[in-house]
C-alpha cells in the first residue's frame, strides 16, 4: 500500500471529475481495481517523462495505490486519482500562465484516454462528467487530498 504524496505545487487551474452516477440502478457501482491499475500504468508510460534516455521504462512520476502525478516538459503538473471509495476519477492540473495552451492540449488527451479506458474496462458503469468550478478547487484539495 503506497501512500499518497503531499500534493501539487502551484495553483490548480483545472479540475475534472468522472463519477459513478447517483441515479443508476445499482448504488454499489465503482471503478474496478483492474481499471485503476491499467489506467495508472498507461498514464505513466504515455505522459511521464523518462528519467534517463537509456532506460525509457523508468518514468518521472509518482504512483501510489490509487493515483499518479507527473510534470511534462512545459511544466504542466497533472494529478489523476481515484477518490470517494473508487467512485470518482479526479483530474487536477496546474501550470504557469505562459504555458496554459499546453495544459489545454494535454487535458484533452488525458480525458480522452481516461474515457477510452473506462469504455474498454468497465463499459457498464453509468457515469457523469463534471468540470470543477475553479473557485472550489482549493476546497476540494483540502477535503479530498490532504
Amino acid at each position: 500500500n503506497i501512500p499518497r504524496p503531499c500534493g501539487m505545487s502551484g495553483t490548480i487551474q483545472f479540475g475534472w471529475c468522472l463519477q459513478c452516477s447517483n441515479q443508476c440502478s445499482n448504488p454499489h457501482q465503482f471503478f474496478l481495481p483492474h481499471f485503476i491499475h491499467v489506467l495508472l500504468l498507461h498514464l505513466a508510460y504515455q505522459y511521464a517523462l523518462p528519467k534517463t534516455a537509456n532506460n525509457p521504462h523508468n518514468r518521472r512520476c509518482m504512483i501510489w495505490t490509487n493515483g499518479i502525478i507527473w510534470s511534462d516538459v512545459y511544466g504542466v503538473q497533472t494529478l489523476v486519482e481515484i477518490v470517494d471509495n473508487s467512485q470518482c476519477v479526479l483530474l487536477l492540473m496546474s501550470c504557469e500562465q505562459e504555458v496554459g495552451h499546453n495544459m489545454i492540449k494535454l487535458r484533452q488527451k488525458v480525458i480522452k484516454d481516461i474515457l477510452s479506458h473506462q469504455k474498454d474496462k468497465c463499459p457498464r458503469l453509468e457515469l457523469q462528467e463534471f468540470i470543477i468550478d475553479p473557485s472550489q478547487l482549493d476546497i476540494l484539495l483540502i477535503n479530498h487530498l490532504v
